[in-house]
């Protein structure tokens, strides 16, 4: 698997969408994908990309592969926002209950301080991400393999999701540990 550098989304997230408190890795990969072997090989590969990332925080993580645990999602319903999320970001309402689990769309749109953001701007971004949303794969993983989502369990919460678009031979890989 390699790192897609030059991916769109990576620009977006560095101009429009800087307040998104995720991290993305975008991934392509040769050869025939293996399920779930594929989703789980793109979590190690992207926590890799992440530690280089953070080496310049002098910050690293760690990752013990064979506690991972996961679940299948819908890409309908990793991809929506709930009529309940829709009614904060609209109204602004400062108090909110979490969802458990944490859902992509409330990772996205309301980390600890705030984006901004609005329900078309997750989608707009969503749109970059995943053009073609026909043979999308899409799985949740656990948050008890890698130390990486400690800051999120104390509070705001975490999550990780792997999209795989089969056409175009990438998966995505999207972290979320958010605290104050």
């Amino acid at each position: 698997m390699k790192e897609i550098k030059d991916h769109i989304a990576y620009e977006l997230l560095k101009t429009e969408y800087e307040r998104v408190s995720l991290d993305y890795v975008i991934l392509s990969f040769e050869g025939e994908e293996t399920g779930i072997e594929t989703h789980k090989k793109a979590v190690i590969e992207a926590f890799e990309i992440l530690n280089e990332r953070f080496s310049e925080f002098d910050y690293s993580v760690k990752v013990e592969p064979e506690k991972m645990s996961f679940e299948k999602c819908r890409i309908e319903e990793l991809l929506s926002v709930s009529d309940e999320l829709k009614e904060v970001v609209k109204t602004g309402e400062k108090s909110f209950s979490i969802p458990e689990p944490l859902s992509y769309s409330f990772a996205f749109l309301m980390p600890p301080y705030g984006t901004g953001l609005k329900e078309d701007d997750f989608i707009r971004f969503n749109d970059v991400l995943f053009p073609d949303k026909e043979d999308l794969e899409a799985y949740r993983f656990s948050d008890d393999f890698s130390d990486y989502f400690d800051a999120g369990k104390e509070w705001w919460g975490t999550g990780l999701w792997t999209v795989l678009d089969r056409k175009k031979k990438i998966i995505t890989v999207i972290a979320a540990s958010l605290t104050d």
